[in-house]
This record gives structure tokens, C-alpha cells and sequence, in this order.
């Protein structure tokens, strides 16, 4: 549109902009790096992050401060360090993570075996396990949140939830063209006004000639 004015947007609040924009970039990049570097040097290991991962529980056959659908956080140490009663995470002889309490600890050597406190309906054998097994031990945990996660991944779910976003984005959009509208029709007015003063002060110096 002709004679519209682009609004600028302060300098305090472009700075602020760049300063959330690089706060949130950097540290999504550093972590990326990070588990892709794990990845490909470790690919027999669960990436973590600065040594501490997570674990989203989908099966019942945990340690008992643990339920179906928490979120736990686990933290790398080492085997030695760890004793009776600690709750671990730990892959099985199936590859599978799965966290249970220490009964009883065994060293050998450098070679270090824990007994693990299981469920009796449990499938496969997690009873024993060594050091190398081991993925981290048991952190914090926040209930049930896993099972949001889980619903917000059925198809259904995310189409309300993209379709939400786009009705957002639409009012957005609407938005800002009638705040630019509305600047647009001051800018014209404004405009008006000038030449209307003009006009008149071109009336007068005549009529002063006359």
C-alpha cells in the first residue's frame, strides 16, 4: 500500500529478541552435538545429557516408588559408587532399560554384580546385572507425566493440536493487518491534515497579497 509506514519495533525489544533467541538456540545445538557425538562413539549406550538422561516408564514391572507413566531422570555414576538400596536403571539382556532397587552387591575383581529386587511377573532376566549394565541411578521422577506424552502423540492429538496452532497463527495474522490498516488510515489522515494546512496557509498568504 502506497504511503504506508513500516512500523519499527523499539531497539530494547530487538535485543531482548536476539538475547531469547540465542539463549534458546545455543543450548539446543550444544545438546544435539552432544547425543549425536554419543551416538556414533557410543552406539551400545543411552545418550545422555551432560551426564543425565531420561526415561519415559511404559511397563509396571519397576521398583516400587516407580508407576506406569512417570517420567524418571537418571545420572551417570559409576558402578563402584553405587550401593544397597540405590534404585538404577539398567539394560537388560534384551537391550530393554529397566529400573529396579539394589538387594545385594557383589565385587569381583573389577568385575562388579548387583542383585536386583524384581517383580515376580516380570519377563526376562533382570535379576542380575553388572557394572557395565548399568545406565544411571534414579534421580527424581515426575508422575503420570509420561502418559500426556504418550496421548500427545496419537494422531487424533496432534491434529487438534497442530489445527489449534494454524487458528492462533490466523488470528495473529488478522491482527496485525488491521493494526496496520488502522496505522495506515492515520498515516493517511495525518497526511491529509498537513495538506489541509498547507492549502490554508496558501489561502491566506493570497488573500494578505490581495
Amino acid at each position: 500500500m502506497k504511503g504506508q509506514k513500516i512500523r519499527k519495533k523499539p531497539k530494547v525489544l530487538l535485543i531482548i529478541e536476539d538475547i531469547i533467541f540465542y539463549i534458546t538456540l545455543i543450548p539446543l545445538i550444544v545438546i544435539t552435538a552432544v547425543i549425536l557425538f554419543q551416538v556414533i562413539t557410543e552406539p551400545d549406550k543411552i545418550p545422555d545429557v551432560f551426564g543425565y538422561k531420561m526415561f519415559m516408564v511404559l511397563d509396571g514391572n519397576m521398583d516400587t516408588s516407580i508407576e506406569y507413566g512417570d517420567l524418571v531422570f537418571t545420572k551417570n555414576i559409576c558402578a563402584h559408587k553405587l550401593k544397597v538400596n540405590d534404585v538404577v536403571a539398567f539394560r537388560n539382556y534384551t537391550n530393554k532399560v529397566t529400573i529396579h532397587r539394589i538387594l545385594n552387591k557383589k565385587i569381583e575383581e573389577e568385575d562388579i554384580t548387583f542383585t536386583m529386587i524384581t517383580a515376580q511377573n516380570e519377563v526376562g532376566d533382570t535379576k542380575y546385572v553388572k557394572g557395565e549394565q548399568v545406565e544411571g541411578i534414579l534421580i527424581h521422577r515426575i508422575p503420570k507425566i509420561g502418559l500426556i506424552i504418550l496421548q500427545l502423540q496419537e494422531p487424533a492429538i496432534m491434529l487438534l493440536i497442530v489445527s489449534y496452532i494454524l487458528i492462533i497463527g490466523l488470528i495473529a495474522y488478522y491482527i496485525a493487518q488491521e493494526l496496520d490498516k488502522i496505522d495506515a488510515e492515520k498515516l493517511e489522515g495525518k497526511k491529509e491534515e498537513k495538506q489541509g494546512e498547507k492549502q490554508e496557509e496558501k489561502e491566506e498568504q493570497a488573500t494578505s497579497i490581495k
